[in-house]
Order: C-alpha cells, then sequence, then structure tokens
C-alpha cells in the first residue's frame, strides 16, 4: 500500500439512516475515463458473468461488517483482460441501491469498499463505537513495521471509536497467515512506533514509544492480523477490581446486568472480544489468572499457553516465574485456528504413548459442605473417571503436612503457614518490577509516582515482614 500513513478522516456515509462515520487509507491515484462525483465505490472481483445473485451474495452473504449497499454507487471491476457481462437482473439490481457508473480498474487493488475523491482511491475504514469502554486508542499500520495511534486528535490517550477495515481487502496466504483475524492487543505489550502505558498515567508520561514489537506477537503482525487497537488492564498487571481503577475507567463486563467485575489483569482484552463481533482474538498476559479470571468473568474462551512456550521480550512482565501471553476468542474454531498458527512449530505433537496413568483429588479444595458447587465437580469427576477407565485417588493435602511437616512451619498447619506466600510473592514482584520506572519518575518530578491500591493493601504487611 502506497503513503501508508496518509488518512483522511472527513469521509462521513449516510448507510440506512444512521451516520457512519469512516476514516480512508490513501489506496492510489486513480483517474476515470469520464469526470466521476466523489463518493463510495465498491470493487469486484473477476467474474466472467455478474448476474443479480452473485451481487446479493457479495454485499449480504458474506460476513463483512464494512461494505453495504450504498457503496454500489459507483462500481470498479477487477480487470482480467476480458469484458464482463452484468446481467439485465443485475444491473437493475445496482440501479435499485443507487449505482450510477461502472468502470474497469486497471490496477490490482483487493476487492471490497473504498471511496473515490479528488481522483484517488481511498480504502474505508468503519468507526466503531467502544461503548464498553475496552479500548485505550485505535492503530493503524505507520512505516517499516511500525504503528501510529489514530483517532479523532482531541482525547489523548482515550478511545471514542475503532477504525475497522473490510475482512473483503485482506486474505489469508502462505506469506500472510494472520489476515484473517482482527485483533486486539493488552496495553502490557510493546508495539512499534507506539507507547505502552499498563494503565498508569504517570508510566505513560515517562516512558517513550517503543523501539520493536514484543517478540509473542511479531509473527502475528508480521503476519497480516489487523491490529485494531490497544486494550485496558490492571495497572501493572495487579488483582485491582474494576471499581479500583484511578487513573483509567475499567472496562465494562458486556454480561449479565453490566455491572459484573470483567477480572484481571486483561479485563480489556477479554470484554472486547465478549462485546463486539467485529474483534475475533483479544490479545492479553497471565501470571496468576490474568488471561482464565477474565474469561468466566466475560464469558469468553481463554488460552493460556505452558510457560516458555513464548518469548517474553517486550512484554511487560511482573513475575518471570508464571508470566505467559495468551488468547480470548468468542468462537472456539476461530480460538484453535489462531492458536495452531501463532504455536507454529512449538505446537506439541499429539501422542497417546504417555497419557495420564492417575488421577488425583485433594479433598482439601471442596467445599466444606455439600453444595451445587461440590457436585459439579463430583459429577465431572466421575465421568472423567469413567471416560480414562481410571478410578480417582482422593488424597488430603493437610493431613499428608500434619505426618511430616517442614521444620520452618514451627508447628502451624498448611493452611495458616502457607495463607500469604501466594499473596507476597506476586506482590513483592509486582512491585518491584516497576522499580526503574519509580526511580525515573523520581527524578523527572521529585516524588513517588501514584501505587495502586490493591498495591498499598499489600506493602505494608510486606515491608513489616521484610
Amino acid at each position: 500500500m502506497s503513503r501508508p500513513l496518509t488518512t483522511d478522516d472527513s469521509i462521513s456515509i449516510r448507510l440506512r439512516g444512521c451516520q457512519i462515520y469512516c476514516v480512508a487509507y490513501f489506496i492510489c491515484n486513480l483517474v476515470l475515463a469520464e469526470v466521476k462525483k466523489d463518493g463510495p465505490v465498491a470493487i469486484l472481483p473477476t467474474q466472467e458473468a455478474l448476474d443479480a445473485d452473485w451481487l446479493k451474495d457479495f454485499f449480504d452473504g458474506s460476513t463483512d461488517d464494512v461494505l453495504r449497499h450504498e457503496f454500489a454507487r459507483g462500481i470498479l471491476l477487477q480487470s482480467n483482460g476480458t469484458a464482463a457481462n452484468f446481467s439485465s437482473e443485475a444491473k437493475a439490481l445496482l440501479k435499485s441501491w443507487g449505482n450510477s457508473w461502472i468502470e474497469t480498474l486497471a490496477v490490482n487493488v483487493p476487492p471490497g469498499p473504498y471511496f473515490y475523491k479528488n481522483n484517488a482511491l481511498w480504502q474505508v475504514l468503519r468507526l466503531f463505537d467502544d461503548h464498553q469502554g475496552a479500548f485505550f486508542v485505535s492503530l493503524r499500520p505507520a512505516e517499516d513495521g511500525a504503528y501510529a495511534i489514530l483517532n479523532d486528535g482531541s482525547h489523548g490517550w482515550s478511545c471514542r471509536s475503532l477504525a475497522v477495515p473490510s475482512r473483503l481487502t485482506v486474505k489469508d496466504s502462505p506469506e500472510k497467515p494472520f489476515a484473517e483475524f482482527r485483533i486486539a492487543v493488552k496495553d502490557a505489550f510493546d508495539v512499534q512506533g507506539v507507547k505502552t502505558s499498563m494503565c498508569n498515567k504517570a508510566y505513560l508520561e515517562v516512558c517513550p514509544p517503543a523501539t520493536s514489537t514484543t517478540r509473542s506477537t511479531i509473527n502475528v503482525m508480521d503476519g497480516g492480523a489487523i491490529v485494531l487497537e490497544k486494550t485496558k488492564l490492571s495497572s501493572f498487571l495487579s488483582r485491582e477490581e474494576a471499581s479500583e481503577s484511578v487513573d483509567y475507567q475499567a472496562a465494562w463486563n458486556p454480561r449479565a446486568d453490566g455491572y459484573q467485575t470483567t477480572g484481571g489483569s486483561s479485563s480489556g482484552s477479554a470484554a472486547a472480544v465478549a462485546a463486539y463481533e467485529w474483534v475475533d482474538i483479544g490479545i492479553g498476559t497471565d501470571t496468576n489468572g490474568s488471561v482464565r479470571r477474565p474469561a468466566q468473568c466475560n464469558g469468553v474462551f481463554g488460552l493460556r499457553p505452558s510457560q516458555g512456550v513464548f518469548p517474553q521480550d517486550g512484554m511487560f512482565t511482573i513475575f518471570k516465574t508464571f508470566d505467559v501471553p495468551g488468547i480470548f476468542a468468542r468462537d472456539l474454531n476461530k480460538l484453535a485456528s489462531f492458536a495452531t498458527k501463532w504455536y507454529g512449530d512449538r505446537l506439541p505433537k499429539k501422542s497417546t504413548k504417555h497419557l495420564m496413568s492417575r488421577i488425583v483429588l485433594p479433598i482439601d479444595l471442596l467445599p466444606a459442605d455439600d453444595t451445587s458447587q461440590q457436585r459439579v465437580v463430583l459429577d465431572f469427576l466421575k465421568d472423567f473417571e469413567t471416560h480414562m477407565g481410571i478410578p480417582a485417588s482422593r488424597i488430603s493435602v493437610s493431613a499428608l503436612w500434619a505426618e511430616n511437616p517442614p521444620k520452618e512451619a514451627d508447628g502451624q498447619g498448611m493452611h495458616e503457614y502457607l495463607e500469604k506466600v501466594g499473596r507476597d510473592m506476586f506482590l513483592y514482584a509486582n512491585y518491584h518490577s516497576a522499580a526503574a520506572f519509580r526511580d525515573k519518575y523520581l527524578q523527572v518530578h521529585g516524588r513517588q509516582p501514584f501505587v495502586s491500591m490493591e498495591m498499598e493493601r499489600g506493602l505494608p504487611d510486606l515491608e513489616r515482614r521484610a
């Protein structure tokens, strides 16, 4: 695409009684045989015979959410050296959609919705409102693999709508295997040319734009994925709830009554794929539940890869032993397709030689009383035992601890001794992961930056025990 940074945000098209605002990328200069009025146009793929059924399928039968009948006002036909034939029914259908002219296109441009303006062809991107508040900024491709922010210029690091290209203008290929996917990226991943905020105003202020893209996602972006935006998260990947988000309002959960927590820390990525059909994949991170919990809260599928499968370079980490990138999707087939391509050669080979030989149920983890939750777990276990042909062993970890307690416990029971270990390890690593940023902020402003409520709750206890 020529001049990828050239955009036009003045285009608006009235579609079916609603004002749909669009921005457009410059594609090429295009001087037609006769002077044409500026307006929406559709590029049609090469066809020997163009009948009404084919046109209906192209405009109405596709899964595209940008193309509409109004783009049929002008028709540009991809040329293969032979003249295309429109049936009389096809011509009548186009006329009913407002068509006033048909021309042959001499340059190679993918089919889909475009805009003809000032003797130039522009690719149209539809603006969808972010009514769930899941995003920070809309992105657009720049030069040399970098990206730039695409917004209205008056809201800063606060997104109001997302620029979404037509699915018809992209197509998978061996060189671009991710071209079918529209993705939303958690703002804990570096994207070349764009700042990373970590959902913290102070961090956004002092940290420069990224000079490279996170290694775990670079193959996705270079592979043709449509990167729509950067999504909100819990500040510095903490476990803060939506009501505790201070610098930026948390994303809204589209499920239930709309006030259910989105979970954290990959809240925006999960809320985006749950709320919007025009987002295929949300990319997040997971330390001790930051993909799994938002997936559960927002009613979507989540995948946390095994530790070490993907590199952490360019991904903000707080606990390197556990931090991994992860993905969300509404559609399980789409998640599986994306994951297969994302893993590539890293995908484990299927084998039946080393299947499990034992099923263990730690009874300490079950609710003490007979509850519906306990019954669901036990019913699943029964089915699993039957399917695998292996009876489950029920053990009490607490009893095993009592039989052979470690000396360091000094007589304490397992739950008492380990009660705060997981939390303290997480908070300690979380706090110190941002040490360089805090030092830089102190140097610039002469004071420490804001610390989230979750961190403030845990730090005093950690300092007392240090």
